[in-house]
């Protein structure tokens, strides 16, 4: 070190040179990286050229180049000045793009920088070793040129001491923009072959598909021969089969969908296809949406608030929206007077379940962590031919071909695709959990949805993307974008489940009307009766066929002697010859009518085996609703029994540090520890008293006991249960009443709205710390009210509450039984449940009312 020179750090060159492998990860992430800074540049366009086989041609190069091949990247952006390229193009991982982003600037064009790392610049490294740029503005007439070699970039070589070729040459004023040139290409086999079309087909997925709606071109050429991308316009979504619209808007998510009716013909089954267009088609499924729409004839899987359109091939459309806060697991951020930091984990808890109270102090301010206003769309195919398909293709695989290489549901920030989000299939909404065989329509599937959100660097900058660029950054505000994508998926799905559910239904009852069937044993004695008739028409047929027999020959002889005997009559020997050929074709098909008969000779044995099975599963859905219900206490119950362990665990630890410590023997910590041995095990006997009448084996028998004595039961359960998380009230209007129904029956019942209750009001209690669950029951003969202070029912769900498979929760926090299995156990007792119409101040429906007027006692 010379003597003057202060002691500072360097740098080795070759940690640079690793620092763009390291955040580079392919060729695709390399390319469009430099197309993201065309785009931050205003460009209107970018062209993307790989030439394995000629040299690049320009006199102003300074490397002469050895090898063929180069890779140009050439815009019409707004280009850099030497000053820009001095202080801050060639000062790794400063980007004067980071500021301009903080400051909530945009470019001329209304454009937010995609890029502020600073790091695009190393991606030319990926793809070859020299790189000469040659860059512009408008106004200006010298053209600034940098040339260097990345393979100078060496271990024993300082960062300062790599040289770099740095001149300029006149230009237009007028012209403006950049072009970097690449030479001494790395890997060139990832240019050719089947490795160029998976680059170009990954390139295609990470540029906005939607050709109308792109702002920024991009142009890709091979050797010379340009390149399409694949690209999906008007013309194939058109086609599709379903389309979904969904937006989040200050806080409010938006979900509009509309269903075609080519959504109803199934799969290519040849009675799929007869019943679509002989039962849907002739009145544009009207008959099937009043069906659908019925409460009273479809009671378990009827849908509301749609709208039945029946032009353009549209089936029904829907729409549904729900605020933010109303939305379960949503996270929380709290407000600092200087900072934000998140406070809710990824599964939307408080970290060790703690009390969101605990966490808090009373003073702390809370506010959704709002990812920013996005939009999308999903378009759903079904691969089909058609006679629209026909029309506007050249051919069924055309169009297949194009669709299929744009599937997925892709992210795109700017029009840009973020990996790896729908990238060559991945399934970040786990779509494949509906995924079925065959063509019925389950839900979205991953192979059959093209689709896309769009955000934007200025509207979501909460969402930030890994510098890897491979995927965002996990967040309060990511987990809340992903929740609210979930929520949407979850709609669609529940509306696609219930037509599909319906129309089976539907298929099922006009097959009864048709065939005039009433009933499952309507259809055996059906069968059996067809069987009998076969059996009688099989000795018939033995007869005709005798008798068949007899007559084709004698008609036979008849015609050889006609035909050798004086006087022959040719009219009458044709006649006979034509006679003779009906009575052969008569023969083949009393040859196939006997076969049938034969097959439904036995279908009397058929039945002798289907009837007991069908009993057997009836009996098993029977047994299903009472054994999930007793599921959900279970659940219930180990929770409680977990929490229980944990703290006998806690103190038998207290004392054997205490002995380890060789502590003075004092008694009185084996007292207190001999006391919590007691008390937990009396809350074991508790709980499993509680979960007792619901095992199976007391589950049918009745019994007559008081309303009153059963709540006070209850209440004295939840209390201990709730502790001072929930208040729990009950109240009994007059002197209330008995019942004679199965006591098991109706802790499972009221267990499961308990619990439902708990689960909402803790959503609640997540966003409002101050907030004091309360859950209330009021009996009153011969009804029972349970309701709770919390936000009340989601009127997107209101309506099929009672329906399996129908829940506002997550896929991961709950199944939509528990309120479909109440209503069943209360069925098999002759009473009933209804969501009243009284609302709350959320202007929600919040009372469920049992009535026990068939089981109260005279």
């Amino acid at each position: 070190m010379a003597e003057n020179e202060k002691p500072h750090f360097d740098i080795s060159a070759a940690v640079i040179r690793q620092l763009g492998e390291e955040l580079v990860t392919d060729e695709v992430t390399a390319i469009m990286e430099l197309i993201k800074n065309s785009y931050d540049a205003d460009a209107d366009w970018v062209k993307v050229e790989v030439n394995l086989f000629d040299y690049y041609s320009d006199e102003r190069k300074f490397y002469k180049d050895s090898a063929r091949g180069f890779i140009l990247i050439e815009d019409n952006g707004f280009g850099m000045s030497d000053t820009d390229i001095a202080n801050s193009w060639m000062k790794i991982s400063l980007s004067a793009k980071k500021k301009f982003k903080e400051e909530g600037r945009s470019t001329l064009k209304g454009r937010t920088p995609l890029g502020e790392k600073g790091v695009g610049r190393l991606s030319t490294q990926r793809l070859g070793s020299r790189l000469e740029m040659f860059t512009g503005q408008v106004n200006h007439t010298s053209l600034s040129h940098v040339a260097f070699d990345w393979a100078l970039f060496q271990d024993d070589t300082l960062l300062t001491s790599v040289p770099v070729h740095i001149d300029s040459f006149p230009k237009r004023p007028e012209k403006k923009g950049t072009s970097l040139v690449i030479t001494n290409l790395k890997e060139t086999n990832k240019w050719k072959g089947d490795s160029w079309d998976k680059f170009r087909g990954q390139i295609s997925q990470m540029i906005f598909p939607f050709k109308e709606r792109r702002a920024f071109d991009v142009y890709l050429k091979l050797n010379g021969e340009t390149v399409d991308l694949d690209e999906v316009n008007r013309q194939v979504r058109s086609n599709s089969v379903a389309q979904y619209n969904f937006r989040l808007d200050e806080q409010t998510a938006f979900i509009e969908g509309k269903i075609k009716l080519q959504k109803l013909s199934g799969g290519n089954k040849r009675d799929d296809i007869a019943f679509f267009e002989g039962q849907v088609l002739p009145d544009q499924g009207s008959d099937f949406f009043h069906f659908l729409t019925d409460k009273k004839e479809n009671k378990q899987h009827f849908l509301s608030d749609i709208i039945y359109s029946g032009e353009d091939g549209v089936f029904f459309t829907f729409r549904r929206e729900v605020e933010l806060s109303m939305l379960s697991k949503i996270a929380y951020i709290e407000i600092d007077s200087l900072t934000s930091q998140d406070i809710i984990d990824h599964e939307g808890l408080i970290p060790s379940e703690t009390s969101l109270n605990d966490h808090l102090d009373d003073t702390a301010l809370l506010e959704i962590a709002d990812p920013g206003n996005f939009e999308g769309e999903i378009s759903d195919f079904n691969f089909k031919e058609t006679d629209e398909i026909e029309k506007a293709f050249d051919t069924f695989s055309e169009f297949k071909r194009l669709v299929q290489n744009q599937v997925g549901i892709r992210i795109f920030r700017d029009g840009f695709g973020i990996k790896p989000y729908g990238i060559d299939g991945q399934d970040w909404l786990k779509l494949s959990g509906n995924q079925t065989s065959g063509g019925s329509f389950y839900g979205l599937r991953p192979g059959n949805v093209v689709g896309y959100v769009t955000i934007s660097a200025s509207e979501n900058r909460d969402l930030k993307e890994k510098t890897d660029r491979e995927g965002f950054v996990d967040s309060a505000y990511s987990r809340n974008f992903f929740r609210i994508m979930e929520y949407f998926v979850d709609e669609i799905n529940t509306v696609l489940e219930n037509t599909r559910r319906s129309f089976n239904k539907y298929r099922s009852k006009r097959a009864q009307a048709n065939l005039g069937i009433q009933s499952i044993s309507d259809s055996f004695v059906k069968l059996r009766g067809a069987s009998e008739k076969a059996k009688k028409s099989t000795a018939r047929a033995a007869t005709v066929r005798f008798n068949l027999a007899n007559v084709t020959n004698q008609i036979k002889e008849i015609v050889e002697e006609k035909s050798q005997a004086e006087g022959y009559d040719a009219g009458t020997n044709e006649i006979l010859v034509k006679v003779n050929s009906i009575l052969q074709e008569a023969e083949l098909l009393l040859t196939e009518v006997e076969s049938i008969l034969g097959d439904a000779r036995i279908l009397d044995q058929h039945v002798e085996f289907l009837q007991p099975q069908i009993t057997n599963l009836e009996q098993q859905l029977s047994d299903f609703a009472q054994l999930a219900g007793l599921g959900l206490t279970a659940e219930a119950l180990s929770h409680e029994l977990s929490n229980i362990v944990d703290r006998i665990l806690f103190e038998t630890d207290r004392i054997s540090q205490n002995l380890r410590l060789r502590m003075e023997p004092d008694f009185l910590p084996v007292k207190v520890y001999i006391e919590h041995i007691r008390n937990a095990s009396k809350s074991f006997r508790k709980q499993l008293s509680h979960l007792a009448p619901s095992l199976r084996f007391v589950r049918d028998v009745k019994e007559e006991f008081a309303i009153t004595e059963f709540l006070a039961d209850l209440e004295s359960y939840y209390v201990e249960r709730f502790a001072t998380k929930i208040r729990f009230n009950v109240q009994v209007v007059g002197r209330g009443y008995m019942v004679n129904m199965n006591r098991g029956k109706l802790t499972q019942v009221l267990d499961n709205v308990i619990l439902n209750s708990e689960y909402w009001l803790n959503e609640r209690r997540r966003g409002e710390p101050n907030f004091y669950p309360e859950i209330n029951i009021v009996a009153q003969s011969p009804f029972l009210r349970i309701y709770d202070n919390g936000f009340g029912v989601d009127p997107a769900v209101q309506e099929q509450l009672f329906q399996p498979f129908v829940t506002a929760k997550p896929k991961n926090k709950g199944r939509g039984l528990g309120l479909f299995i109440t209503q069943q156990l209360l069925e098999t007792e002759g009473c009933e449940i209804h969501l009243l119409n009284v609302k709350n101040d959320f202007g929600r429906r919040y009372i469920f009312q049992l009535n026990f007027s068939a089981a109260i006692s005279n």
